[in-house]
């Protein structure tokens, strides 16, 4: 499966939840936006990822919906 870039766009904490929203330069026949609302692990982890200063951007992959690669996350 192929790793696109999600963009992070919007980050809003609420009461201690994540909400974020990615836009993605991906497949013509998949949406360009999808959200998120990690659990704080998660939140964590991509934070992490993004080299523990906020979201940025972060490995993405479609398949009949947008998805984070955990995977790649994991990896780094």
């Amino acid at each position: 499966m192929t790793n696109y870039d999600a963009v992070c766009e919007q980050h809003e904490a609420v009461n201690g939840r994540h909400y974020l929203s990615f836009t993605v330069d991906g497949p013509a026949d998949a949406p360009d936006e999808f959200e998120l609302q990690p659990s704080p692990l998660e939140y964590e982890r991509l934070k992490d990822h993004s080299d523990g200063d906020g979201i940025r951007s972060v490995p993405a992959v479609y398949d009949d919906a947008w998805a984070i690669d955990w995977d790649v996350v994991e990896s780094e």
